[in-house]
């Protein structure tokens, strides 16, 4: 019996379907807008996300599909009303407009104080809740007399299956409202930052019978970046996968909870049948992004020519493409940075120098992962791991074999994994072992040089501060 995933993204919504053999059968996207409407804000249309849910739970039942998983990007908030009907857009994980409010006293004094800082970050969905307090008066009175609700992105998909307010483990747990290690809602950030206690929707395993809609139920729900761990088995130390999209996410299974710290966020991979398994993660907020760039720049055609570099000598530059900022360590007002231009240097060294530049960008997240755990291999998913140079320079920098699957689709293949957890054909042990994982390529440090070393990059970053343009 066929397997459907939804994959709820930020630029699009895209329904696969895999076989028993998890073995793509089917892919569709549908376009869902995102919306700037100046200043900090980055909204996603919840209207169009809503029309395109729907059409692909109609798509997914006219194919077949009796078993559907999803998963949704992660750490996003919006509002509706007990019909479903959106009252906000969705305010995305590359929204700021907390910056409003946290950047304000007390609750600036208070961003200082551990753990605080990294639930009252600009973007977390804490300083998003903080900034409708503030703005939406009539909706938060909605909210507290059960008129409307207010949740995260996976929490308002989960009403439109199933007419109640739930969420998942793995996206509500990086709300800063619900503890991962403890289970329970966290009492002292509702009082001091006076939220109502009405956000906050019942939680349920990341495997569970959501409902049905259409004919189709629905039993995974999970978060995009946990989902790509366990389709990459990562799920025990040792393991790390790095998704490669518009930014780099590097997550690393940890034996338990833990809060690190130095621009890194804790994680709960996956909540099962009594069991939980954890992670870490820093995020390089751009990468794919930062190809897109320079095929603006008409410095390259396409990703695809990145292979034609293999050799290349950078000639001693220094490019460093922060240009979104970066997240370990926590600059979040870095730019792009370049060095040591000459009359000798090409189109092709300087591209070179820019993708050296990432891998060492994404190195710095890797090191302040370093001593956590020990790391035995790197699996790599998303469009830019399709490179085998990436793959390469990667492998030298981070001195560690990197492996790259043939379903390059981690998100996705690891919620139909799930699916197989759910249906009974597989237990949480075999996603623990692997049984989802298919290796194709594996690269051993040292197949590709580096010419630029990851201190000067790091120096570089370090010395980043927060200017007005």
């Amino acid at each position: 019996m066929s397997l459907g995933v939804i994959d709820v993204g930020t630029t699009n919504m895209r329904l696969i379907i895999y076989d028993d053999e998890l073995k793509q059968s089917y892919l569709e996207a549908v376009n869902v807008p995102m919306l700037f409407p100046g200043g900090l804000r980055a909204e996603q249309d919840s209207t169009a996300l809503r029309a395109a849910f729907n059409h692909l739970i109609k798509a997914s039942r006219e194919r077949g599909v009796k078993l559907l998983g999803i998963s949704t990007y992660r750490a996003s908030m919006l509002a509706w009303d007990r019909e479903g009907n959106p009252l906000t857009n969705v305010v995305t994980w590359l929204d700021r407009r907390g910056m409003e409010v946290v950047s304000k006293f007390p609750l600036s004094l208070l961003a200082r104080v551990p753990p605080l800082g990294s639930i009252m970050s600009p973007s977390s969905p804490v300083a998003q809740v903080l900034w409708f307090i503030r703005n939406e008066e009539k909706l938060i009175h909605r909210v507290r007399r059960g008129e409307a609700f207010m949740g995260t992105l996976s929490s308002y998909i989960a009403y439109l299956v199933s007419g109640e307010y739930v969420d998942d483990a793995a996206n509500e747990a990086l709300t800063g409202l619900w503890h991962p290690g403890s289970f329970r809602r966290i009492s002292a950030i509702y009082d001091v930052l006076r939220i109502p206690r009405e956000v906050g929707p019942e939680v349920v395993d990341d495997i569970h019978d959501i409902g049905e809609v259409d004919g189709v139920r629905v039993g995974v729900l999970t978060a995009d970046q946990q989902a790509a761990m366990i389709g990459e088995g990562c799920l025990r130390p040792g393991c790390v996968k790095i998704t490669n999209g518009t930014g780099s996410f590097v997550d690393m299974a940890v034996g338990g909870f833990r809060m690190v710290g130095r621009g890194l966020l804790p994680l709960l991979v996956l909540k099962a049948g009594g069991e939980a398994f954890y992670g870490v993660e820093g995020f390089l907020p751009a990468t794919g992004s930062v190809m897109d760039w320079l095929v603006r720049l008409g410095l390259i055609g396409s990703p695809q020519e990145l292979d034609g570099l293999a050799g290349v000598d950078a000639r001693g530059l220094l490019v460093v493409p922060a240009l979104a900022g970066v997240n370990v360590p926590p600059r979040p007002c870095a730019l792009g940075l370049v060095s040591g231009l000459g009359l000798d240097t090409t189109r092709e060294s300087f591209v070179r120098a820019v993708l050296e530049g990432m891998v060492q960008l994404i190195g710095l997240i890797f090191d302040s992962m370093r001593g956590i755990a020990e790391v035995s291999v790197v699996r790599v998913a998303g469009g830019l791991s399709k490179s085998s140079l990436f793959l390469k320079l990667l492998a030298t920098a981070l001195n560690v074999r990197v492996e790259r699957q043939r379903d390059v689709e981690a998100t996705a293949r690891g919620t139909a994994a799930l699916l197989k957890v759910f249906r009974g054909d597989w237990s949480i042990r075999d996603l623990v072992g692997g049984a989802q994982v298919e290796v194709e390529t594996s690269v051993a440090p040292g197949e590709e040089g580096l010419s630029l070393n990851r201190d000067a990059v790091r120096r570089a970053v370090r010395g980043m501060k927060c200017r007005t343009r």
